[in-house]
């Protein structure tokens, strides 16, 4: 039988997961996470519990000055990404400072990462954000 037939022949006939199955399943993975990852973890810690930014209020995320000078195709470009960061913030944040979850692991770093990828896309043109 080729791979792709014992994978549908599972997904067809899938088996149940205990409890206690499941709930290791969805636990983060020990591993670490490199230095910038973690210093980014904790800039953005710092930013939102002294009030610099509020992911309620995404526009506290923004070089205010820095926005105003952008074109409106890039100023567009923000508002259309920053809705996204602000999620993919509460989230980092969520789970970096959870005492249920490592503070340095392979989906921390993931998350952060997805994050650069945002942010590199709006400060290809401007270095528009806070962080």
């Amino acid at each position: 039988m080729s791979d792709m037939a014992d994978f549908a022949t599972a997904m067809a006939n899938p088996t149940d997961l205990s409890e206690a199955a499941q709930v290791k399943a969805g636990a983060p993975l020990t591993g670490d996470m490199g230095d910038e990852h973690k210093r980014f973890a904790v800039t953005i810690s710092t930013l939102l519990e002294n009030g610099s930014i509020d992911v309620a209020k995404p526009e506290t995320f923004l070089n205010q000055s820095v926005y105003d000078a952008l074109d409106q195709e890039w100023k567009g470009k923000t508002d259309m990404a920053i809705m996204n960061i602000s999620t993919l913030l509460s989230h980092i944040f969520a789970f970096y400072k959870s005492k249920q979850t490592p503070d340095a692991c392979p989906q921390l770093a993931t998350m952060i990462e997805q994050l650069w990828e945002m942010k590199q896309r709006i400060e290809s043109k401007a270095d528009v954000f806070k962080f």
